[in-house]
């Protein structure tokens, strides 16, 4: 062979697919990193983020240098990736003509225009798979914007699909190649990848991508493969014997609604449901994630573990909880949770569980955060296994939460942990909003012709939002049902997993959630934790199937009323672990067995307010105090993360409505500037709660305020002061946050 000029190696590698899908992509994500968006001022107005972007600018440059490195390097490696595959179709078109005699001479400018369009359509195609896979990754740089990019993501996900985009690709590649039948295609692989053909095939084709980008894309794909593939000995070992204590895979789903464990909606949920104990009015005490898993975990309210709200300081969260994964894991359990980006509460507080595989939460991870989320050319491939492995802060970003790939992530734990007792907690974020759940979930319960702006997803706004029309309304409803189906379709997968280890008869699995969702139910408008109108914020599943347990716990339906506290002294019971002796709650352990529970009251408060105005929540049932910018500070000695400001405790503390509940009552402490409120609501006959009854039934308002004093008086942090709870330090005034009621 002829040995070649150097300038004609230039040639090759300057017009080469590869090098152009490194220079093409690193030009995409140069221009999308650099521009603006209306997800830009989602912080409330344009002067904010322009402020914020100026704050980030100064404390944060290192960081934004590391991340564009990071970026650079991504994105070099993916357009090698997009520049192989955009190769492979030029070859098999290139190799075709050659068989028909008609491949002519190409000039310079003719290679590289023709990897130019072949880079480019391959790039494409897959962000247009991508798109229609999860286009709330997109919708903020493409739906949004109107025009022609609306158009392309709804032709997208409306008309293709995922499926369709990748039939549409393959159909492109086939009339570009123009193959041959197949049996003459039979033929000529016969010839090229005989026994000693493959090998001078592959060498070939080696030579001429370069051996140094063959490599770098070789590495980059190897990253996925590594993470997916289970040990080459994982199925040849010898089965240990059966652990002793039963295993408990604790199934939860942030913002999970009780009334959606429905066999239309979540089936598999359902038929779980089915082989156990259903408590059918469940409550949690703060419907937030972090104060109310803390709670769960550790059988004790708030007032008393000392974690009231999303923003707990340093000293609140670094002290021993004594709470039930430490208390398994001291008794010989292997403790794990594994969650995607509402999850990340689990790496800011240690409740003793021994893996934690879950993202983490500080304005470092902010930034990381907003700075992929404007690289859409990368997002394909960073929407995955390998782009997970890569930036771990991937799994922060509350449009990717795919329960697909969480799930992945436990079975993997599952599977690992067989041989052993494990407590495993499992936390879906996906049905919390903005619902965004992947194809088809999405558009399961949608209107296919609403175009709104909820289309994909419920952004999180913080203020200053237009009230949603009927429309909207009906969208974001089917949206979150949609994300609920989602979760449940991987919770199939992660239930056959245990049968597969053949454990499913050693393991209790409790179904539960965080807190509940309000979806404009009775004009109480969307989320949750704002107020405590309407059972939906605070009402949960909560099932218990213990395959120990005979048919007499099979099936059955608790009507009583039980609390987010009863889980941890349950599972203490269930295993045989002593609990500590100060928990809040106590064991419902009898009730599986078909005994009668005991009534009890359910009590519960809010937590902060993020912003000054409340959409269902009128200003006069409110103490007002400034938004979340004001209220919170970064820790600069604990990693920058995000924490509530101490000045601000009192009056955040003071103003939080509080609730005690019956089976058929539900009385409420409201707060205001012209005194302390009771509301009381039959929600027996107003399950909408929209009708305070409290000065028709005094009776009931007396005794409910006795039982809600006493509780909220356990906070020996709180004293009752002219009819309010209030902080016991009188030093701190709370007229200059919203003046003295």
């Amino acid at each position: 062979m002829a040995r070649r000029s150097p300038l004609a190696l230039i040639r090759d590698v300057l017009t080469s697919a590869p090098f152009v899908g490194a220079v093409y992509v690193l030009g995409l994500a140069a221009w999308a990193g650099q521009r603006g968006g209306v997800d830009d001022a989602d912080l409330g107005d344009v002067r904010r983020a322009d402020a914020m972007a100026s704050f980030i600018e100064k404390r944060f440059s290192s960081e934004i240098g590391r991340m564009k490195l990071a970026i650079v390097a991504t994105a070099i490696a993916t357009g090698l990736l997009v520049g192989l595959v955009a190769d492979l179709v030029l070859r098999w078109r290139e190799y075709e003509q050659r068989h028909r005699g008609a491949a002519p001479a190409k000039s310079t400018v003719r290679l590289l225009v023709e990897s130019v369009v072949a880079v480019a359509l391959v790039h494409a195609v897959t962000v247009l798979w991508a798109m229609a896979d999860s286009p709330q990754l997109y919708a903020a740089r493409w739906y949004a914007r109107g025009g022609l990019p609306r158009l392309v993501q709804i032709v997208a996900t409306d008309v293709l699909g995922p499926g369709g985009v990748a039939a549409v690709a393959l159909l492109a590649v086939l009339v570009y190649a123009r193959p041959a039948p197949l049996a003459v295609l039979a033929t000529r692989a016969r010839d090229a990848f005989g026994a000693s053909g493959a090998g001078a095939f592959l060498r070939r084709y080696a030579r001429r991508l370069g051996t140094g980008a063959s490599a770098l894309v070789a590495l980059f794909a190897a990253g996925g493969l590594a993470r997916s593939a289970a040990p080459p000995d994982a199925e040849a070992a010898p089965p240990a014997p059966a652990p002793a204590r039963p295993n408990i895979l604790l199934l939860a789903a942030d913002s999970l609604r009780a009334d959606r464990l429905d066999p239309k909606i979540a089936p598999n949920l359902s038929r779980l449901a089915d082989r156990g104990t259903r408590f059918e009015r469940a409550y949690v005490s703060i419907p937030r994630t972090f104060p109310s898993w803390v709670t769960i975990l550790t059988g004790r309210h708030a007032h008393h573990h000392g974690v009231r709200s999303m923003f707990p300081t340093w000293e609140e969260r670094a002290k021993d909880f004594d709470a039930l994964p430490a208390r398994l894991a001291r008794a010989g359990y292997a403790t794990g949770v594994v969650s995607d980006y509402a999850g990340d509460i689990f790496g800011r507080v240690d409740l003793g569980f021994g893996t934690v595989e879950t993202p983490s939460f500080d304005f470092r991870q902010l930034i990381r955060q907003r700075a992929l989320e404007r690289e859409t050319p990368l997002l394909p491939f960073l929407h995955s296994r390998v782009g997970r492995r890569i930036f771990p802060v991937m799994r922060e970003l509350n449009a990717a939460a795919d329960p697909r790939l969480l799930a992945g992530d436990v079975t993997n734990r599952i599977h690992a942990l067989k041989d052993k007792p494990f407590f495993l907690t499992v936390f879906f974020s996906t049905a919390h909003f903005p619902y965004a759940a992947p194809a088809p979930f999405y558009a399961k319960y949608t209107d296919p012709g609403y175009r709104g702006r909820f289309k994909y997803h419920k952004p999180v706004g913080l203020g200053g939002e237009d009230a949603p029309d009927e429309a909207d309304i009906r969208q974001v409803r089917a949206l979150y049902d949609g994300a609920v189906s989602a979760i449940d379709d991987a919770v199939a997968s992660v239930l056959a997993q245990l049968e597969a280890d053949g454990i499913a008869d050693r393991t209790i699995v409790v179904v539960t959630a965080d807190h509940g969702e309000t979806l404009y139910d009775h004009g109480h408008g969307q989320g949750h934790g704002d107020h405590l109108f309407g059972d939906e914020g605070t009402h949960v599943p909560f099932v218990v199937v213990d395959p120990r347990v005979g048919p007499s716990g099979a099936k059955r339906r608790e009507t009583r009323i039980v609390r987010d506290v009863d889980l941890a002294p349950t599972l203490y019971a269930l295993t045989g672990i002593a609990p500590p002796a100060d928990l809040d709650g106590r064991s419902l352990a009898p009730a599986l067995r078909g005994e009668p529970l005991d009534p009890r009251l359910a009590f519960a408060e809010t937590e902060l307010w993020f912003t000054e105005e409340i959409p269902g929540l009128s200003s006069e049932l409110r103490i007002p105090y400034p938004g979340i910018m004001a209220l919170t500070e970064l820790d600069a000695r604990h990693n920058a993360e995000i924490v509530m400001r101490r000045d601000m405790m009192p009056i955040t503390r003071m103003a939080r409505h509080r609730m005690v509940r019956n089976e058929t009552l539900k009385l409420v402490y409201v707060p205001t500037r012209n005194g302390a409120r009771y509301m009381l609501f039959d929600t027996v006959a107003d399950p909408g709660e929209t009708k305070d009854i409290a000065a028709e039934r005094p009776a009931d308002v007396e005794r409910l305020s006795a039982e809600l004093w006493r509780w909220m008086l356990e906070d020996v942090a709180m004293e009752k002061r002219d009819g309010f709870l209030v902080p016991r330090d009188p030093g701190r005034s709370v007229a200059r946050a919203g003046g003295t009621p």
